[in-house]
């Protein structure tokens, strides 16, 4: 059975400072997404570990990995190639993508239906766009039942056990069929590295890259707002002593008690 990753390439945010954020939300841009470096989401290296995990038990599985994007996601491609994923296809497009769900669903439905992919992971969402539809269109597109919160995969014969967790309870399911996963990873989860003999083959490894059949609409950041959470509170404008008093008649002394 083929399994097909779907990950997007996105830039580490971690490398913008606070004074980087300001000046973003004033210019109302957004920061220079092409001056950072690019990087598989936390969800997708998950989903990428719960793959190989699967492999480690059933090496007759064969897997596959998809992104949409431009040229710097072929080092993280290139990296899946180490580790052992047999096809890398890289979808060119150089249209924003981060408020077209629909549209990247469709390129990767395509995708599925070339490979003939048994099952395709993907994650919740990026970093940027966080819409969470990717998943939910692919697998309406494709007529299959779709998994969310997943944080387990395992081989169960000519199928898989499914594990899935939320707040609210955690699941397992029996999967027989074609199925899409929507893998969450809340670090528990953390992609292998591969060693510097695989690294220096996978340098060299094909990487398949073919452009949209289909140009996205252009959709462009219109506006930045920085959002600061707030508690309230209540301040006491008194002289210390009494502050002080204050403080433990109406909020300490109830929280003290036995």
């Amino acid at each position: 059975m083929n399994i097909l990753l779907a990950f997007k390439a996105e830039p580490d945010l971690s490398m913008l400072s606070e004074a980087d954020w300001q000046a973003a939300a004033r210019s109302g841009t957004g920061p220079d997404r092409t001056l950072m470096r690019s990087l598989m989401g936390n969800d997708e290296q998950g989903a990428a570990e719960l793959m190989l995990l699967a492999r480690d038990v059933n090496p007759a599985l064969e897997l596959s990995a998809v992104t949409i994007g431009d040229d710097r996601a072929l080092p993280m491609l290139r990296h899946l190639a180490a580790l052992g994923f047999s096809r890398r296809t890289l979808l060119t497009c150089e249209e924003e993508l981060r408020f077209s769900p629909a549209f990247v669903a469709q390129q990767l439905a395509e995708q599925v239906r070339e490979q003939n992919a048994g099952l395709v992971l993907l994650g919740t969402q990026s970093s940027e766009g966080q819409n969470g539809q990717t998943g939910w269109l692919l697998a309406e597109m494709l007529g299959w039942p779709c998994l969310s919160s997943v944080c387990g995969l395992n081989v169960d014969g000519e199928g898989f056990i499914v594990e899935c967790e939320d707040l609210h309870q955690r699941s397992r399911w029996s999967v027989h069929q074609p199925a899409v996963l929507r893998v969450q990873n809340h670090g528990q989860m953390a992609l292998r590295v591969p060693g510097m003999r695989a690294r220096l083959a996978a340098a060299k490894a094909e990487i398949e890259q073919r452009p949209c059949e289909v140009a996205a609409a252009t959709i462009s950041c219109l506006s930045l707002a920085r959002h600061l959470p707030r508690r309230s509170g209540i301040i006491i404008d008194e002289p210390a002593p009494q502050a002080a008093q204050r403080l433990w008649n109406d909020y300490l002394a109830q929280r003290m008690k036995p």
